[in-house]
């Protein structure tokens, strides 16, 4: 459990003295009325047939575990106001679980609460391995039509057993229920009670409509029987009301002269129906959580909610009660009223814990009708939300989910309706995904190069070819649906008006993939050798380099460039681009002579600063400092205070930001670190040589002193840094 003691005494003292006692009271009493008739319900529910006669025993469980997870759930869960209990659904399976136990009068009954026993303890022992491992946050990605149509199906099996109660029968050799005309009064009242409640429902909404409309329903009820002189016992001969136990108790639902009655070879047999009341309680929490959230406004932490959860299901458990989870419908409620305390909890947990002390004489108050109108009422209210009222704000395909899983858990049952809805889910997300394009964007190197500097002529030859470079930034997961629809646009791509030389391929947001996606890409990759295109990767998952360097045969293999990232890759494709031209201009004169037109004019600019540069240098040069750094060696380091401002007068320098990725690179002439001339405050990238480099640095003292006693060279020098080429943009 989470938390100690001391915090939550101390912060039920403060409630009890508080505004918020009243609330409390008030809303935890009627709350208790309401569950201790759900309470009887469902013991009703799963109690039926050839359990009947130990009704008795099954209240007195579905007591305790309202009573005990209300209690712990009021004292550990982060929501203040929570309201636990055993779900619509999971009860549903229990009925299920008991009608498969293929044994009679006593060893059924015992069997039957040994295996619930089992089934709420594992619940438990599940719930508090998510909480301690954190692995709640998996249970949030369950698809919105697969809860809508589990919820739907839990009210179409509620209205089923609802009409069993009244007496019936849809079982049999044809499509259309069976009726037993012995029963008629039962249907009948079960009827006008479970739709005139649902019909009231709809135009008030109050919670107390419910609790006290049973009430009133019982208590005329009761006078009905004295009128018609019918005795307790011709009512219950007659199906009206419920029969007691022997003993009159509700409590202990076992003893130890009951563990010789077990059956072990019976529970085994009953693993797989205890595995699907494991994950229809999963789900239950899952979705119940989910709408406290959202109804409330609030964040809960889900791995100390399945915690709590946990320890209480363990301690139901023990004593053979139903698996329950919070509820969300009631425990919102307590927001509204202003009731949100543990105090809220704690007085419904003890309105039906006082109930168990006295005993199953109050079973004759809850006539079986009603309860099979109440029952009957929560199917309908389940079913029009997610049958009627969920049609106008799901698309058709969630909505078709929803049908279909609804009708499987009518006629098949919890895990087959899941299963499929699940199915159909995953089928349609496929579909969806795969019709989501991959590429994120689509440049050439007309619209981007890489940060390297190149000399003028090379400059206007990727201006002139910049077009055969077609680049594609790559998106989301790649697998079977959309790598293949990916290939086949690459392909097309090779046959365009102009045809590339190179095609890149950006990675980096690429979160994941299957090997549908190496085996399209292999065949992307061989189709472009054909045609003499090279691909060039960047960025890729290592995994997915070393499954497309295992799988492409050699020449294919030897043709496929890798770099680290989009701005190598781009060098890359330029290097590419270039050896291409020049193989082409070296016996061609007349695309000579057109490269040397047009580099004629940008080729005298750089010309003129270049003698400026190297003027500035022999001006300056008894203030600078020559330094010579070796090819890879640090000129700049990230995070380290600066020495001066580095004219680079020979070989070439990169600058690289914190994460690795290059910002630009120096050639001769251009200014590294300008900001270091005037103070020594720490670099924020680093520059490193990439080959032997040669350069004069100014220091912050030395350019205090050419201020003082040069200001004209200063202020040239001044004019030269402004004036110099900036880092290019990516």
């Amino acid at each position: 459990m989470t938390g100690g003691t001391g915090p939550i005494f101390s912060e039920l003292g403060r409630d009890l003295r508080s505004e918020k006692l009243v609330p409390a009271l008030s809303c935890g009493s009627i709350t208790g009325v309401q569950l201790l008739v759900f309470s009887v319900s469902m013991a009703a529910i799963i109690f039926s047939g050839p359990l009947a006669p130990y009704l008795s025993g099954g209240v007195g469980l579905v007591l305790f575990s309202y009573c005990a997870i209300g209690v712990v759930v009021a004292l550990t869960s982060e929501f203040r106001g929570a309201i636990a209990g055993a779900p619509l659904p999971s009860v549903m399976i229990l009925v299920a679980i008991t009608a498969s136990v293929d044994l009679e009068g006593k060893a059924l009954y015992v069997t039957s609460v040994v295996a619930m026993l089992i089934g709420t303890a594992a619940a438990g022992l599940s719930f508090l391995v998510i909480g301690r491992f954190r692995l709640a946050r998996y249970l949030r990605f369950i698809p919105y039509p697969v809860s809508g149509g589990f919820i739907a199906g839990t009210g179409g099996l509620a209205c089923v057993v609802a009409f069993r109660l009244m007496g019936v029968s849809f079982e049999g050799t044809g499509l259309l229920p069976q009726f037993d005309a012995e029963r008629t009064l039962s249907l009948g009242i079960g009827l006008a009670y479970g739709l005139g409640l649902f019909a009231i429902m709809k135009f008030w909404t109050s919670f107390l409509i419910f609790p006290l409309s049973f009430v009133a329903a019982a208590i005329v009820f009761q006078f009905g029987l004295a009128g018609f002189g019918m005795s307790g016992e011709e009512a219950r001969a007659a199906g009206l009301i419920f029969s007691g136990s022997a003993s009159g108790e509700l409590w202990p639902p076992l003893e130890r002269a009951d563990l010789p009655f077990i059956d072990w070879a019976e529970l085994a047999a009953q693993i797989p129906n205890l595995l699907i009341l494991f994950i229809v309680t999963l789900l239950c929490a899952v979705m119940n959580l989910g709408g406290i959230e959202v109804a409330a406004n609030t964040d809960l932490d889900w791995n100390r909610e399945f915690r709590t959860t946990g320890w209480a299901n363990i301690l139901t458990g023990a004593a053979g009660a139903p698996p329950g989870c919070l509820i969300a419908a009631t425990s919102i409620r307590n927001v509204y009223f202003g009731a949100t305390t543990r105090l809220t909890g704690l007085f419904t947990a003890l309105a039906l814990g006082a109930v168990l002390a006295v005993g199953d004489s109050l079973l004759s108050l809850f006539p079986i009708p009603l309860i099979g109108g109440v029952l009957l009422f929560l199917g309908l209210r389940l079913v029009e939300d997610w049958l009627v009222v969920a049609r106008r704000r799901l698309a058709w395909t969630d909505y078709l989910i929803v049908l279909i899983m609804f009708a499987t858990i009518v006629l098949f049952g919890f895990l087959e309706g899941v299963g499929i809805g699940m199915l159909i889910s995953a089928g349609i997300f496929v579909i969806s995904l795969s019709r989501v394009d991959a590429v994120e964007e689509r440049y050439t190197m007309r619209d981007r190069r890489s940060r390297k500097t190149r000399p003028v002529p090379d400059r206007t030859i990727l201006a002139t070819e910049g077009a055969r470079v077609q680049a594609y930034r790559l998106r989301g997961y790649l697998f079977f649906g959309s790598a293949y629809r990916l290939a086949d646009q690459l392909k097309l791509s090779l046959s365009t008006d102009i045809a590339p030389s190179c095609v890149l391929l950006d990675f980096r947001n690429v979160s994941g993939f299957d090997f549908s996606a190496v085996n399209a890409m292999i065949r992307f990759v061989q189709a472009a050798d054909s045609e003499g295109v090279v691909v060039v990767l960047a960025g890729a998952p290592e995994r997915f380099e070393r499954a497309l360097s295992a799988e492409l045969p050699k020449a294919a293999r030897d043709s496929l460039a890798i770099e680290r990232d989009e701005d190598f890759a781009l060098e890359r494709c330029e290097e590419i681009i270039i050896e291409k031209w020049r193989a082409r201009m070296s016996g061609d004169d007349v695309l000579r002579r057109a490269l040397l037109e047009r580099v004629a004019d940008e080729f005298e600019r750089h010309l003129s600063r270049k003698i400026l540069f190297e003027e500035l240098v022999d001006e300056l040069a008894e203030w600078m400092e020559p330094r010579t750094f070796e090819a890879g060696e640090t000129m700049v380091a990230a995070g380290r205070p600066r020495d001066g401002m580095h004219l680079l007068q020979e070989g070439r320098a990169s600058q690289f930001d914190p994460d690795g990725v290059r910002i630009h690179q120096f050639s001769p002439g251009d200014v590294i670190e300008p900001r270091g001339g005037f103070d020594t405050s720490a670099a924020v990238d680093s520059t490193i040589a990439d080959e032997q480099c040669r350069t004069f640095v100014i220091t912050p003292d030395a350019r205090a002193r050419l201020e003082q006693s040069d200001p004209q060279r200063m202020l040239k020098l001044y004019a030269y840094v402004l004036t110099a080429d900036a880092p290019a943009a990516g």
